[in-house]
């Protein structure tokens, strides 16, 4: 599978979720992730699937494997906050939110400093 393919077929299993078919996003996405197991687009999908089907634990694993690929994804970051308060996980969502936070504001300066330029 090609990189054209890979995204058309993220798109697609983006679309599938949107229109609330969820097992067809899942499936979409999984077989994206045998081909490209760190695609970080499919990875924060599929994370957000996996929440969607209460599939907690799940989406939690892919929301770190997306981590991995880049700890500093602000989606996965606040995802991750999200899949915690839903686990139950107080302290690690408050963690997840705080290093999301950081690195909101972060992003804000070095966009004001571009547009200061």
């Amino acid at each position: 599978m090609d990189a054209k393919q890979i995204g058309e077929m993220v798109d697609d299993a983006v679309l599938a979720f949107a229109l609330g078919d969820e097992i067809e996003a899942r499936d979409l996405l999984n077989n994206v992730l045998s081909s490209a197991p760190s695609n970080l687009e499919a990875l924060r999908a599929i994370s957000e699937v996996s929440l969607s089907l209460d599939q907690v634990h799940e989406a939690e694993s892919f929301c770190r494997q997306a981590l991995q690929v880049d700890p500093k994804d602000l989606a996965s970051l606040v995802s991750l906050a999200r899949i915690l308060v839903k686990k139950g996980d107080k302290d690690g969502a408050e963690e997840a939110t705080s290093a999301a936070r950081i690195l909101g504001w972060k992003e804000e300066l070095k966009d004001d400093e571009s547009d200061s330029l």
